[in-house]
């Protein structure tokens, strides 16, 4: 029998074995699956970087790929049945750990108030899906399984099957890194992923992974590869602006909703709406999946026409690339509360109202992003407590040690950064918006940088 071929930018040829792999072949053409084709890898960054076009679906059958190789060095290494008998639900979890995304990634789990991850669980454990019958085909216990690998909560397996696939140096990293750098054409995720999947082995207690210390240069690649990426690509200002844009409008069409308006939804966002709680169990998963990014966009324009002055605007901005302008905020007024505002946001919005705009809360958004969320890198500093999943480890004269403390040059890295905020405001208003900032005290820090 041949294999089953699909021809990809990253690693050329991604193979599956019909004999052996027949079924995750099927798992990959359930409609459950095919949809990923229709969900954006990056959310909206294609917005800032013309060619981040892939999909969920190209990561995904990259991530099982990559799960392939890891796990035939470690059945090379480590000759034992628990590697084999954990290879169907470590290559499922591979692939379907990313079902249950919604429209344009993370971006849009805010809107509609769900949690990827509850979804993929709920798309696997359902009897009605495709994915869930090809599953329990193979093996009855196989969905519970692989729905346990995708819960983070979830410790019921050995530490290292979830290390392979969520923790600080996992599967999943390892391929969005390279395929967001590649497609986005950013550059930045060079790294020696073949040494990291070549040399991973077993700790002692044959429970959990680590590294030898010929890997450790390959991991520091690593570690600047998602601190690169972070800054330039996931939390570029561009973007972020037009993750905002889309938020504030969602908000707007709820709030309408609220007032008993009709905010003129399509069929698919109508079902979503009715539901109590857009949560696994109160909104059958059918419905769920229908919400993909091609129902939001549609939803979008028909909000151009709306009889809303500031949802018609919105939308109108967000499907012409005519986005806002960021803006930082002057220091809060009290260093105790870094995160008032208030003022400013007053002022901001009394410009806003003197030029026209009713709803000035939509122009005036502010970007919050924890310090946490922008670290590349982060490790548990209490050593009994130190595993795969939350520490990369090296084994130093047989004794396994965290990558930060083996190499101390990584903790500027390691640091968590401090929180961060900034304002996206319409481009006509930015230069008020920015002598406002100044005169409120934020003379001396840049804050007439201004977005591109």
């Amino acid at each position: 029998m041949s294999d089953k071929v699909f021809r990809d930018p990253l690693y050329n040829y991604i193979a599956f074995n019909r004999e052996r792999d027949g079924w995750l072949i099927d798992l990959i053409n359930c409609r459950e699956f095919q949809r990923l084709r229709r969900i954006h890898q990056l959310g909206v960054s294609n917005i800032t970087y013309p060619g981040a076009d892939h999909t969920r679906f190209a990561h995904s059958l990259g991530v099982a790929h990559l799960m392939s190789m890891v796990l035939e060095h470690l059945s090379e290494v480590e000759d034992n049945e628990h590697i084999r008998s954990s290879r169907q639900a470590l290559m499922a979890t591979a692939l379907l750990h990313d079902v249950g995304h919604g429209p344009f990634s993370h971006l849009f789990e805010p809107c509609l108030g769900i949690n990827h991850e509850q979804w993929s669980i709920a798309v696997i454990r359902d009897p009605d899906t495709e994915v869930n019958q090809i599953l329990r085909k193979q093996n009855a216990y196989l969905p519970n399984h692989v729905a346990d690998l995708i819960d983070s909560d979830n410790t019921t397996h050995p530490a290292w099957q979830r290390a392979l696939m969520s923790s600080q140096l996992d599967v999943d990293r390892l391929d969005y890194l390279r395929r967001d750098s590649l497609c986005s054409g950013a550059g930045y995720g060079h790294f020696d992923w073949h040494r990291l999947l070549s040399t991973v082995e077993f700790d002692l207690t044959k429970s959990d992974l680590v590294w030898p210390e010929k890997a450790a240069l390959a991991i520091e690649e690593y570690i600047f590869s998602r601190f690169y990426m972070y800054q330039n690509v996931y939390l570029h200002k561009t973007t972020r602006g037009f993750e905002q844009l889309l938020q504030a409008m969602w908000k707007r069409a709820n709030q309408l909703r609220s007032e008993g308006k009709n905010v003129n939804p399509n069929p698919a966002m109508a079902r979503f709406w009715e539901s109590e709680s857009p949560v696994p169990g109160s909104l059958a998963v059918a419905d769920y999946l229908r919400i993909e990014e091609f129902t939001v966009l549609e939803q979008i324009q028909r909000w151009m026409d709306h009889n809303d002055k500031s949802l018609s605007d919105c939308a109108r901005r967000f499907l012409n690339r005519d986005g806002l302008a960021m803006v930082l905020p002057p220091p809060p007024p009290n260093p105790l509360k870094e995160d008032d505002f208030g003022d400013w946001e007053q002022e901001l919005h009394n410009l806003l109202r003197s030029r026209g705009y009713d709803e000035p809360q939509m122009y005036c958004l502010a970007d919050r992003v924890k310090g946490k969320y922008r670290q590349p890198y982060r490790e548990e500093k209490d050593k009994e407590n130190q595993s795969a999943v939350n520490t990369i480890r090296i084994v130093v004269d047989g004794q396994p040690i965290a990558i930060g403390e083996y190499l101390p040059r990584l903790k500027a890295v390691i640091a968590p950064p401090v929180d961060r905020v900034i304002y996206y405001v319409p481009k006509e208003i930015r230069r008020e918006a920015t002598e406002i900032s100044k005169r409120l005290g934020n003379s001396d820090s840049g804050s007439s940088r201004e977005a591109e």
